[in-house]
């Protein structure tokens, strides 16, 4: 038995040395851990010409294969990686049928492929395992499943989250067991294109492409008693292959919603505004809607106002904030304490960056105030001080470099500083990133599991997180049917350099009752005195350019 220091060996089971695009992903993410190799193809041997003329897909509804060859997704191209796989050898068994009509193998084949001392062999030969290679390997079949916890996929995935219209559709990475129970090793959640299946099918396929490698991490870092725990048996619906009437009813849905997109994009944006809850954030983990804001008054003139932070001094709150002009599309870190009436025109400039800046994280540590502003432009989450706050600041420390880091929010929990992020590169809204320090100036290190969570409900950091109760709460957003929806309260249970695990407990939905009614996506403590902000949908002239950049 190898050690997880002496490196990770891993086989792939699959037809061939061509993959699907986010399968070749998946490779490659594994092939750039040091130490980790692939040593074992296991083929299917080919099957008689006759066998393979009964198992055409001529069965197949005709628009389901039309729809498949014209709009294939780029998950879905193929890539050929003989040369990336060079020298890897192959073992070729032979499917068997047993009496009971189950595939399994040879016992001989069996333990030709044991001989290998794989620890992981990666499914992607097909959505049966012949019985025999569940124990293959010394942590077993890795296989991928999506539609969350469907039991049975023959249709394209993510086809009935948008015929039903879901706005979350789900992708889990599995051990395969003897029976049909399997031990969860990675789970996530991904937004629904509700006007596109291909994109869909992308969005969901690369953003899971990750966590073979993940996991394998995990192995070499000697975390693997999850990869022995408990089985369960998938409990989601049967899901079957789409009929031609369902083709066309989903056709006429993606059509519907492509032209609700394009028309929210040149006739409804986003107006965001500040407000202010005189109340503790802790209240927020009961259900708000009687809770009043006193809202600001929003700048008008193609500009929103969001992202508010703050810190009470002589009685007043000073706020910082996101302010954005559609017209330069630049957000700007501005500033105006809550004794004024609300921002000026043009803005009191607390930052001045030269890249788009917003969600100016403010916090106090050891009688100095700090922020630390949005800059995913850059590259790079800056620690600033205030020499004269709010409008002088010296740059101090960059915590980051290298990543597009959203939302980067720090904090002291146990003796040490954590920064949490998502990440615009690897999908905005859905993984969760963490990162930790004895100092706040550095160094900092990743977290063992990065990401350590992948789920658009509550991934995006919405503000400061705050204890309450001896628990820790770090609000996240749930961008799951758009941007800023609500706000996630999570309590966080396990918190290490190697551990991550947390619970929703509450929704903060968007105040309906007041004129900022379509989103809330900050949430930010100030004293006994909590900030939010607001969206509504308005049209305005000068976002219509934006909108039509980044559609």
């Amino acid at each position: 038995m190898t050690s997880p220091s002496a490196g990770v060996r891993f086989g792939l089971l699959a037809k061939g040395r061509t993959f699907s695009a986010w399968q070749a992903r998946c490779i490659e993410e594994l092939l750039r851990l040091p130490g980790v190799r692939a040593s074992l193809f296991v083929v299917p041997a080919p099957e008689p010409q006759a066998s393979r003329r009964t198992k055409t897909r001529r069965g197949d509804p005709l628009l389901l294969r039309a729809y498949s060859g014209v709009a294939r997704p780029r998950a879905f191209r193929p890539v050929d990686m003989t040369r990336t796989l060079a020298g890897v050898p192959s073992v070729e068994y032979n499917p068997r049928t047993s009496e009971q009509s189950h595939l399994f193998v040879e016992p001989s084949d069996a333990a030709r492929i044991r001989s290998y001392d794989l620890d992981f062999l990666l499914h992607f030969a097909s959505a049966v395992l012949p019985e025999g290679l569940v124990d293959a390997a010394r942590y077993g079949v890795w296989s991928f499943a999506f539609d969350d916890d469907a039991l049975y996929r023959e249709a394209v995935p993510g086809f009935w989250e948008i015929y039903h219209g879901d706005a979350v559709n789900g992708a889990v990475l599995r051990r395969l067991t003897d029976d049909e129970a399997v031990i969860v090793l990675r789970r996530g959640f991904f937004r629904t294109a509700l006007h596109s299946l291909r994109h869909s099918i992308d969005e969901v396929h690369f953003g899971a492409a990750g966590w073979a490698a993940n996991v394998c991490k995990d192995i070499l870092g000697g975390r693997t008693a999850y990869l022995e725990g408990t089985s369960s048996v998938p409990s989601g619906v049967v899901l079957v292959a789409p009929s031609n009437s369902d083709m066309m009813q989903l056709l006429a849905r993606q059509t519907q919603q492509a032209i609700r997109r394009v028309g929210r994009g040149l006739l409804r944006h986003e107006e965001w505004c500040i407000g202010i809850v005189e109340r503790p954030i802790a209240s927020f983990l009961e259900p708000q809607d009687s809770m009043p804001v006193r809202w600001f008054r929003p700048p008008g003139k193609g500009r929103f106002i969001a992202d508010p932070f703050g810190v009470k001094l002589d009685d007043a709150v000073q706020i910082l904030y996101e302010d954005f002009p559609y017209r330069t599309s630049t957000g700007v870190i501005a500033t105006f304490a809550d004794s004024d009436l609300g921002p000026t025109n043009p803005p009191s400039v607390a930052l001045e960056l030269p890249v788009h800046a917003s969600y100016p994280y403010v916090f106090v540590d050891r009688g100095e105030i700090f922020c630390v502003p949005e800059t995913h432009e850059a590259r790079e989450i800056g620690l600033y001080r205030a020499v004269d706050f709010p409008t002088r600041w010296e740059k101090t420390a960059t915590i980051l470099r290298g990543p597009a880091a959203l939302d980067g929010t720090v904090f002291r929990h146990e003796g040490r500083w954590w920064l949490t992020y998502t990440d615009l590169d690897a999908g905005q809204y859905v993984h969760l990133f963490v990162w930790h320090a004895r100092d706040l100036e550095g160094p900092w290190e990743p977290h063992a599991r990065n990401p350590v969570k992948s789920d658009v409900r509550s991934a995006r950091p919405a503000g400061t997180p705050f204890v309450h109760d001896g628990n820790l709460y770090r609000p996240a957003q749930d961008c799951s049917r758009t941007y800023g929806g609500r706000i996630t309260m999570n309590r966080i249970r396990r918190l290490t350099p190697d551990e991550f695990d947390e619970e929703t407990v509450s929704v903060v939905e968007p105040f309906t009752k007041g004129p900022f009614p379509d989103g809330i996506h900050t949430i930010s403590a100030v004293g006994d005195v909590t900030l939010i902000d607001g969206k509504r949908h308005r049209f305005i002239p000068s976002a219509i350019p934006y909108v039509i950049r980044n559609a």
